[in-house]
């Protein structure tokens, strides 16, 4: 264990009488400046000695002394790995900002685009894209309808009513299943801001 020197043990260090194995130590001690280095260390065992040979209570030598705590040494910081950070830390930045200009039209988008974002877009296709299969399901079932209608009957109105009521009837289970998944699958785009807020 190591003690922070004070001005009265290191008077007592300049007096000799000192066992040769503590010589060394103490023609450091003799060199230190206490105002330019307060915390310097010297080791237990020669404050006890300096006790005993100056007739001294130990408990008076070592007041205004600490228990010494040696600073903790500061790494030398490894290049690859800092240039591996910094690397890092640009491609996040370049993720953030992408992901922020995202919806930004370019002026060549918004003379193509009519100015509408492109979150907006994207939503519109979907939409036309329902409304295709949609329509290709209200074909589709007027035609097998038809063709199914053509068994029971040889009355081309009745055909006709038949295959239109078929061609209604899948329409309106169409829209009501899409309604359904737009309300409770695809967020709209509030939601999506106040998520990503929080």
């Amino acid at each position: 264990m190591k003690l922070t020197l004070t001005r009265s043990m290191q008077d007592l260090m300049t007096k000799g009488g000192f066992p040769d194995k503590y010589i060394e130590e103490i023609e450091e001690i003799q060199q230190v400046d206490l105002e330019k280095t307060p915390h310097y260390p010297v080791s237990y065992e020669l404050v006890i000695e300096a006790a005993k040979i100056n007739s001294v209570y130990l408990h008076e030598l070592m007041k205004n002394s600490q228990v010494y705590i040696p600073p903790k040494e500061v790494k030398p910081k490894n290049p690859e790995f800092e240039a591996f950070m910094n690397k890092l830390r640009e491609e996040q930045e370049k993720k953030r900002y992408n992901e922020m200009v995202s919806s930004v039209l370019t002026s060549d988008e918004q003379k193509f685009n009519l100015g509408i974002s492109h979150d907006e877009i994207k939503e519109i296709k979907h939409h036309v894209v329902t409304i295709f299969n949609i329509g290709f399901s209200m074909v589709a079932v007027f035609l097998a309808v038809y063709k199914a209608s053509q068994t029971i009957t040889h009355d081309y109105g009745m055909q006709l009513l038949m295959s239109l009521g078929g061609a209604l009837f899948i329409c309106i289970v169409e829209v009501i299943l899409y309604l359904r998944y737009s309300f409770t699958i695809i967020p709209t785009p509030n939601t999506t801001t106040k998520m990503s807020a929080i």
